[in-house]
């Protein structure tokens, strides 16, 4: 009889704590939960430069391309004439 009381006041007390625990589990829930919508607002920032950036170099291949097909054609034509 002893056992059974002693294992029922175990289960007592374990039940006394779900509370504590269940609420400690949800601010630990909430923590990373901001944490993760902080991560999530950076990670926007960050595309956002990303694509700045990339559309800067395409540019910026797309105007050395037009500049090295101009010399491709302008320089033979130069020297052409500069050295007959």
């Amino acid at each position: 009889m002893a056992v059974i009381e002693h294992r029922l006041r175990e289960i007592e007390d374990r039940h006394e704590t779900v509370p504590t625990r269940v609420t400690k589990l949800e601010q630990q829930f909430e923590h990373m939960a901001g944490q993760l919508s902080e991560l999530n607002q950076g990670q926007q920032k960050l595309t956002v430069a990303v694509n700045v950036i990339g559309s800067k170099v395409g540019r910026l291949l797309t105007i050395l391309t037009l500049v090295g097909a101009v010399l491709q054609m302008a320089v033979p034509a130069l020297l052409r004439v500069l050295f007959p």
